[in-house]
């Protein structure tokens, strides 16, 4: 198993992945084999768990606790060091623990090798594993999955509002987090600090593109305080909508065009005014929606007059 990544630098992907072990460990079992590369103490090989844990007191009894099941098993059993006897109130302890130990056939042949219990194979499935964590966690009540994955955008920008979802796109306040030294300051209205939910929700640039779709419906909306509020509120409201696949789509091509405009301004140092931010975000909207409707093309006015 690789160590865990706990620097502010590495691939955020596998950083990602690697966080997961915690969660996967205790589906995981190792089957031992010449037990040269198993904690005695230390990993999850016996039925009964992991040693440390279910006989703490006999753990801190013992002297080689960093020891290998190869280092602790010898042709007449197990090699068991104490660091001192064993009071009278401990034996039976002893006793119980040592017949846990009975039920080891011995070291053989092999390599030891991880046996994932999610299946009866031992053969690690993502399905399989999603299953588990799903039901071994608390769901999050009113998580819009569907506005993130069900709406019919490019893959990225879905993946993009997952992360704006999670509070975890690198704006400025979350790249600090990671112990990077920057100045704290939306790049759109130069005003506050950038944070995940002022530049795509409270941001005075991206409130010209909300009220472009709010006053167009004539609805009044109250902006959530939230990306995943604001998903789940606009779903709510989606009953205005003529057509609700284009309704769904907006909230992603807003935050895609407030991205697109941050990151040239960052990283380009080109900076576009409110209405050609406007039009930008008008542009992809349409595009967007004649990808839904691929063999119709359509006027910007039938889009906005769809909604």
């Amino acid at each position: 198993m690789t160590k865990e990544v706990n620097t502010p630098y590495g691939v955020s992907l596998w950083r990602s992945i690697r966080s997961l072990w915690s969660e996967l460990k205790t589906q995981s079992r190792i089957k031992v084999a010449n037990g040269n590369k198993t904690r005695f103490w230390k990993d999850n090989w016996h039925e009964v768990g992991i040693m440390e844990l279910v006989f703490p007191d006999i753990f801190n009894l013992v002297l080689h606790q960093q020891y290998t099941i190869a280092e602790m098993w010898t042709s007449n059993g197990w090699s068991l060091n104490f660091r001192r006897h064993c009071n009278d109130w401990e034996v039976q302890r002893v006793a119980d623990f040592l017949s846990k130990l009975d039920q080891f056939p011995g070291v053989q042949a092999g390599e030891d090798h991880l046996w994932w219990q999610g299946n009866s194979k031992g053969i690690f499935k993502v399905n399989a594993a999603y299953k588990i964590m799903n039901q071994s966690k608390q769901r999050i009540a009113n998580w819009p999955w569907k506005q993130i994955w069900r709406i019919k955008v490019p893959h990225k920008v879905s993946i993009f509002v997952w992360l704006l979802a999670k509070e975890a796109t690198l704006t400025v306040d979350n790249l600090m987090s990671r112990g990077m030294t920057l100045c704290s300051r939306c790049f759109l209205c130069k005003e506050t600090a950038e944070t995940v939910n002022h530049l795509f929700l409270h941001c005075p640039f991206t409130a010209h593109l909300w009220r472009i779709i709010i006053n167009l419906k004539g609805i009044a909306w109250t902006m959530p305080g939230k990306i995943r509020e604001a998903l789940s509120s606009w779903e709510g409201i989606c009953s205005h909508a003529k057509d609700r696949s284009r309704w769904r789509i907006v909230p992603a091509c807003i935050w895609w065009t407030i991205w697109k405009e941050r990151n040239s301004r960052c990283f380009e140092s080109l900076e576009n005014d409110v209405q050609k931010i406007k039009l930008n975000f008008i542009l992809l909207l349409c595009f967007w929606c004649n990808q839904i409707y691929s063999n119709d093309t359509v006027s910007i006015i039938d889009v906005l007059d769809s909604l």
